[in-house]
């Protein structure tokens, strides 16, 4: 009886510690898309600053420096490259 209650407890301390590493995996697939979409996002204003004005193009926000000239947009993050579209 007592070993019946014992394994009981255990795989319901099992199953309650897999949630929170399955909700902490989640948070973090959230954050690293939010991100993401920040740089493309960042990515397409500055393409599209550069569609109206036909001269090289520089944006700046949270730490993101987008670059737009005629050969290719980028999105730099401290000096690395995140995301960039060449011609």
């Amino acid at each position: 009886m007592m070993a019946d209650g014992l394994a009981a407890t255990m795989v319901i301390a099992l199953g309650v510690n897999l949630f929170f590493i399955c909700e902490q995996q989640l948070q973090h697939q959230y954050q690293v898309s939010q991100q993401k979409l920040a740089v493309i996002r960042l990515g397409k204003e500055v393409s599209d600053l550069y569609a109206i004005k036909k001269e090289q193009v520089s944006l700046s926000r949270k730490g993101l420096v987008a670059n737009a000239t005629a050969q290719k947009v980028s999105v730099y993050y401290k000096d690395n490259c995140l995301w960039q579209v060449t011609r």
